[in-house]
């Protein structure tokens, strides 16, 4: 931009000393009338400001903990069990028996025998005839009539309901912008002149459109069917009736009776009598006496001992390290541009 206000103050400077020297040589003539002005087209370079992202190299310092393992002898006092005997002395209870004699009276049981009378019954099997009753299952034919229903088939006469749909073409009006070119007067900052510009402006005017509906219409349509239908039919069949005629039979069957029959057994019956006897208990006591024993007491000892652990220490290891970090960088990008410059028509 300030190459193109200093290309317009040039410009500005030759035309004012055009128009002076114009001045001089025409003062003779009147009126005096202002040289003609043209434009030309020139191109400009420009900047303007882009960002990018760069990566640089940096190297830093990085601290490890790195571990170390080292042996270390240490101390320790311990409790070391050991045993001692003692002499102990204890009072216990002795269990004595001694035999004693004791008197008491028991039951004898004797047996004697007895002839003793009972009645029994003694069955009796016989056969007997007798007549028993029974149904015997048997057919008949007979002649019946029945109605069935025989399918047919009649038609019918049906119409329907349909839809069709047409296309029907229509025009619609619809607003479109446009880019128009339409000359702008302008004040020139540098001279005080108007100057005419071509600028591009929106202009909405109206399209026609044709574009096309879809119209429904009903419709009625007749067709046939077959409706099937049932109709009543009488036949005549020859049936199977099951019947059931009673016939009289003659069996023999075993008929058990029992009659009463004495007779004589032999029982023993048992008879109970006292009788004294003597018989040796032992009998239990206790007695005091008292013993030595000897026992086992546990006791512990302190005792130092030496013995080696494993010690682990961390150590800091300082490390260099390479690696990329991006940066955002501004640089300036050239781009051309074409302005109008104003130049007097005259030949010097």
């Amino acid at each position: 931009m300030h190459r193109l206000f200093t290309g317009l103050g040039s410009a500005a400077l030759a035309w004012a000393f055009t128009a002076g020297s114009a001045s001089a040589c025409w003062s003779c003539f009147s009126p005096c009338l202002p040289p003609p002005v043209h434009f030309e087209q020139r191109t400009i370079t420009c900047y303007r400001p882009e960002y990018r992202t760069e990566y640089r190299e940096e190297t830093h310092t990085v601290y490890h903990q790195v571990p170390e393992t080292h042996e270390k002898e240490i101390q320790e006092t311990v409790m070391v069990p050991h045993w001692k005997e003692e002499v102990r002395y204890r009072s216990t209870m002795v269990p004595t028996v001694h035999m004693e004699t004791r008197e008491r009276t028991v039951v004898r049981t004797d047996w004697r025998e007895e002839q003793r009378e009972k009645t029994v019954m003694v069955p009796e099997t016989r056969e007997v005839e007798r007549l028993y009753k029974v149904q015997v299952p048997g057919f008949e034919e007979e002649q019946r009539q029945r109605t069935v229903m025989v399918p047919e088939l009649r038609t019918e006469e049906r119409q329907r309901a349909f839809t069709v749909v047409h296309k029907v073409p229509e025009i619609e009006r619809h607003e479109v912008v446009t880019p128009v070119r339409v000359a702008k007067t302008d004040c020139d900052p540098c001279t005080g002149r108007p100057v005419t510009t071509c600028a591009v402006v929106p202009q909405v005017r109206d399209v026609d459109v044709l574009s096309y509906k879809c119209v429904p219409e009903q419709r009625v349509q007749n067709y046939t069917v077959a409706v099937p239908t049932l109709r009543p039919e009488t036949q005549v069949c020859t049936v199977r009736v099951p019947t059931l005629h009673e016939e009289t039979r003659t069996e023999r069957v075993p008929v058990t009776t029992y009659r009463p029959e004495k007779e004589v057994y032999t029982v023993r019956v048992p008879v109970c009598r006292n009788e004294v006897e003597k018989y040796q208990v032992p009998v239990k006591g206790t007695e005091m006496q008292t013993e030595t024993y000897h026992v086992r007491v546990p006791d512990y000892q302190p005792e130092v001992r030496t013995r080696t652990i494993q010690v682990t220490s961390c150590k800091t290891v300082p490390e260099q390290v390479t690696e990329k970090v991006p940066y955002t960088v501004c640089v300036q990008v050239p781009y051309t541009v074409t302005v109008s410059v104003p130049s007097c028509g005259c030949s010097e």
